[in-house]
């Protein structure tokens, strides 16, 4: 039986209509209007018209409620989401990081404020500003246990975020130890054995992917979530199963199509330049390398360029993939330092002719 999907142009359309009949536009009525609009803008992924829509709405709410309401503050945390999506990257990061200083200085411990440090520090990861990332999430993760202790959803949910920021910096060791504390404190068998899936990949990604495969693919049959898949298909990757791979994370893709998942697709196109599907690695690749919502020198869009120089040599084009993948080693050394996995693996694709 096929589920009912809710047609966000249509309510967007009607709250507008309503909108238009409204005696004050800044009324309480009007402005939880506004505020649904903008969230329905933000699930579609119409970004100009979600940056023009917060824009008008945290204007209204510093007006009629002043630049400490949660309303306001909403409103500056979504206008920041929308900005990084369009390339506006360091705005975005500067309004968010303005957002979270008043929330913790009004309420340090609210739930809000809390959530909020969650999207800055994802926020610093998309900027490519790691370190920042984790001392926000250092200090988030100090508030979650202190008011509510090692098991809440926050808590969880910041220990999962800093996992993936010393993955992203090739801190295994610490992201592998700060994991295995998440699967022995689960409030059920999903979240238990979502942390031994991280904890597989983690695994893959210092050497082990052949090892680990099995239980991947083990823990990938039981669940066939998007997030199980996807673990199986960087598994795989990694232990040489690049076709398999594709396939896999090109459901992953197709499972949440408004999400700019920028991970997942620069995997995919690695994954189609491995199993000798070379127009669609530099398809995608070119994608996102051209990207508006990465700055050009994150780590994401330097290993996109790196895909499209092992296409160039594919192709016999060695000058060309020699040029990149230098400069690609150089930004990756700049971000990461010379001895991070993934600068470390550059510079072997550049010594091979």
């Amino acid at each position: 039986m096929a589920l009912f999907r809710a047609n966000p142009a249509a309510e967007i359309a009607k709250l507008r209509k309503k909108l238009a009949k409204a005696a004050d536009p800044d009324s309480p009525e009007s402005l939880a209007m506004r505020h649904r609009i903008g969230v329905l803008l933000v699930e579609t992924g119409d970004w100009p018209a979600a940056e023009e829509h917060y824009t008008e709405l945290a204007d209204a709410q510093v007006r009629v409620e002043g630049d400490q309401h949660p309303g306001t503050l909403g409103a500056w945390l979504n206008l920041a989401t929308a900005k990084a999506a369009l390339g506006q990257t360091e705005d975005a990061v500067h309004l968010m990081e303005s957002t979270v200083d008043i929330y913790e200085a009004v309420s340090p411990a609210d739930p809000a404020t809390l959530r909020a440090q969650l999207m800055l520090s994802e926020m610093y990861s998309l900027s490519g500003e790691y370190d920042e990332a984790l001392a926000v999430l250092s200090k988030h993760l100090n508030a979650c246990v202190d008011k509510f202790g090692e098991y809440h959803e926050l808590t969880i949910a910041g220990a999962r975020r800093k996992v993936s920021v010393l993955r992203t910096l090739g801190r295994y060791d610490e992201a592998g130890s700060l994991n295995s504390g998440l699967s022995r404190k689960p409030r059920d068998d999903y979240e238990r054995d979502s942390a031994r899936a991280v904890g597989l990949l983690i695994r893959a990604e210092a050497g082990e992917a052949k090892t680990v495969q099995y239980k991947a693919r083990e823990l990938a049959e039981q669940y066939r979530t998007p997030e199980f898949v996807e673990v199986l298909a960087a598994v795989l990757l990694r232990a040489g199963e690049p076709a398999e791979a594709a396939e896999l994370y090109r459901a992953v893709l197709s499972a949440q199509p408004a999400a700019q998942q920028w991970g997942p697709a620069g995997e995919l196109a690695r994954a189609y330049l491995e199993s000798g599907q070379l127009d669609a690695a530099e398809t995608l690749a070119g994608e996102i390398a051209a990207a508006d919502g990465l700055p050009d020198g994150h780590p994401l869009k330097l290993g996109a360029r790196a895909t499209l120089a092992r296409v160039a040599r594919e192709r016999g084009r060695d000058a060309e993939a020699d040029r990149e993948l230098a400069a690609v080693a150089a930004g990756l050394t700049e971000a990461f330092g010379p001895k991070h996995p993934d600068v470390v693996e550059v510079s072997g694709w550049l010594e091979k002719d």
